[in-house]
């Protein structure tokens, strides 16, 4: 799976030899989540797009746990590339974190999809006001091994909340923690994801659910923690009967690759994805909103050389002054 991977076949008649022509490919297998899931379809979208419009490229969405995997898959040298997002990214450029004694650099951005942001739900009558009444409440944090169940975890203690110790905290995956707050069974849940999300949505068409503020000096000292989360609220009417904006912040959702892949294959690789952006929005409705405007947005890590060319070259707004910021 490693590049570039020779592929050479060779015959031996008695004396004569037949050798068949080298053909040298680069591969780039594209670390995403369950196959079937939101950031598989964009996989495979962009390996369709890669294997079209570049010669000597076998690019292919690979099916994995999701985003903590596909950062480690990466560094396992398994993968090429992989979604994840900006807090996972920062910690594993930097050697930070649970990447700490990882060799620094390794990974770097490729481009940027469409934001994360932190959801905290609760039922419309329920008691919970804010983040805080969440002491001694039965809380859904999203599943083990999940990236939305670490910013949960990380939101908890922030405000001061302990799980298991100043509230009952649930460690299962968004459309059970739905059900479970539908039926009673949980108090609150916590995700952080693109909205609109399905399983919001499902939740809104049969409860009556409330989406809370997250206040102001709680996501700064967040952001002041973590330079990968950016000031960001949920927009108004992002769902039903909701008309005005929530207060929150937000990830990046993004497209990460390894440093150490050759600079021309990803320069054309993302000038073939960027210039056809319209069949990536019959992929996935996400990319219809993708742009060079935001290809770059909730970046703190460098891009990759062949990346950042190719946006110097589309003139992306800001490009120079974030290349200066990070380093690139």
């Amino acid at each position: 799976m490693r590049y570039p991977k020779l592929a050479a076949a060779l015959a031996v008649t008695g004396s004569m030899f037949l050798s068949a022509q080298l053909q040298a490919d680069t591969y780039l297998s594209i670390g995403s989540n369950p196959v079937g899931n939101t950031a598989y379809q964009w996989a495979a979208g962009i390996s369709e797009v890669v294997n079209k419009n570049v010669g000597g490229v076998n690019a292919a969405a690979e099916g994995t746990k999701g985003y903590v995997a596909n950062v480690q898959l990466m560094l396992d040298g398994k993968v090429e590339a992989g979604f994840s997002n900006t807090k996972l990214a920062y910690e594993a450029h930097h050697a930070e974190g649970d990447y700490a004694g990882q060799k620094a650099g390794q990974i770097v951005g490729w481009m940027s999809i469409k934001p994360i942001v932190m959801h905290v739900i609760v039922m419309e009558d329920s008691d919970i006001k804010s983040v805080t009444d969440l002491k001694g409440k039965r809380v859904g944090m999203g599943q083990p091994g999940g990236t939305s169940m670490l910013d949960a975890d990380f939101l908890m203690r922030t405000a001061g909340l302990e799980p298991g110790q100043d509230f009952k905290d649930f460690r299962v995956k968004l459309p059970a923690m739905v059900d479970m707050l539908g039926d009673g069974q949980l108090d609150a849940l916590i995700w952080n994801g693109s909205p609109p999300m399905p399983p919001v949505i499902k939740l809104k068409s049969q409860h009556k659910v409330r989406i809370l503020d997250i206040p102001r000096d709680l996501s700064a000292t967040i952001r002041k923690a973590s330079p990968a989360y950016t000031e960001g609220d949920l927009p108004a009417n992002t769902y039903a009967d909701q008309p005005n904006a929530v207060m929150s912040y937000r990830l990046g959702n993004v497209l990460l690759i390894k440093s150490d892949v050759p600079e021309n294959i990803v320069y054309q690789a993302t000038k073939a994805v960027m210039e056809n952006l319209d069949f990536m929005g019959t992929v996935h409705p996400a990319w219809k909103k993708v742009s060079k405007d935001g290809i770059i947005n909730g970046f703190t890590i460098p891009l990759h050389p062949g990346a950042l060319r190719y946006y110097r070259e589309a003139g992306v707004p800001g490009i120079e002054e974030f290349a200066k910021r990070v380093g690139n």
